[in-house]
This record gives structure tokens, C-alpha cells and sequence, in this order.
């Protein structure tokens, strides 16, 4: 499926918030993880479609969507940063455009829509032989705290998510 970019303007179709080449120099200046460089194109275009919509999910965005028509979170209306700046009704935001990457290297690790560890909430462990018990209601979601670093301020995690990213 190919790459059909949400730059603001409400784009029909939208399915990413950034293109191959500019998520290429994203991880370009910040050491080329292996995870993302060892990539086909078409993979790193799945990773980035995938990881739009999960993204999408993870945060309630601040604000209110621009058309009711759009299939993305962003652009919104009414949209402010952590600090209480406004975010004009026809950006998206660098921030979550570098979680979308971050998000996207994950899924090109371990696919997103695996199975995790209960979101980490450990109520006990034992080395041998290996037990660990969660807290009821741990999340089975992927927590990444890169993400939640990121978007601080311009939505809120909508579960416990738990994940580990590979820059091997």
C-alpha cells in the first residue's frame, strides 16, 4: 500500500504523518538503527502506516479533529501543547510525527499487534523456575516511554502500554 501523507491540509486518504525519505533521515541523525535500515522499502512503509493508526489510538488527543471526514487524529482544532501554546489547525505536530518513527521502529522489531507482558505491573518474580506474577488489570498494551515523552502535553495515553525498542 502505498504512503498517502497527512501534512495539515486534511488530505483524502491519509494514512501517515511522514514520508519514507524523511523518516529515513530521521533515524539517519540519530545512529540509523539497524531495525529500521534493514528494512525493504515496502516494510518501512507498512511499519509506517501501522504505526499511524496505532498511534492514533494510544493518545486522546488534545483538541478536536479539523473535519469530521479525516481518518486521522491530526490536524486538529483546539489543540494546545503541554505549555499551553496553541497548535494552528493545519499542523501536525514534530513531536508526534517523531513518535509516529519511534512507534514505527518498535513495530519492525515485534509487531505491534503482539501479545505483551501485562504492561510490566509485576506483582512478583522467581528465578527458578521462572514465574512472574502481574497485578490484576495490568495492561496487555505496549508501554513505550519514548511516546509518552514525546506527546507529553498533547494527549494522554489511553491504557498502560509496555515495549522496548531495538536500536541494535
Amino acid at each position: 500500500m502505498a504512503l498517502t501523507v497527512e501534512t495539515g491540509a486534511v488530505i483524502g486518504g491519509a494514512n501517515t504523518y511522514i514520508t519514507e525519505a524523511n523518516a529515513d533521515t530521521y533515524f539517519s541523525n540519530r545512529n540509523n538503527p539497524t531495525a529500521w535500515t534493514n528494512l525493504t522499502s515496502g516494510n518501512k512503509e507498512a511499519a509506517l502506516i501501522y504505526s499511524t493508526v496505532a498511534l492514533d489510538w494510544m493518545f486522546k488527543w488534545t483538541g478536536e479533529i479539523t473535519n469530521l471526514t479525516q481518518l486521522l487524529a491530526w490536524p486538529r482544532m483546539d489543540a494546545e501543547d503541554g505549555e499551553g501554546r496553541t497548535i494552528a489547525h493545519n499542523v501536525i505536530p514534530q513531536r508526534v510525527i517523531d513518535a509516529q518513527c519511534e512507534l514505527a521502529l518498535l513495530h519492525a522489531g515485534t509487531a505491534l499487534n503482539s501479545t505483551y507482558d501485562r504492561g510490566g505491573e509485576v506483582r512478583s518474580e522467581q528465578v527458578g523456575p521462572l514465574k512472574t506474577e502481574y497485578f490484576a488489570g495490568a495492561s496487555v498494551e505496549p508501554f513505550v516511554p519514548i511516546l509518552s515523552r514525546l506527546v507529553s502535553g498533547l494527549g494522554v495515553a489511553r491504557s498502560n502500554m509496555m515495549g522496548e525498542l531495538d536500536r541494535g
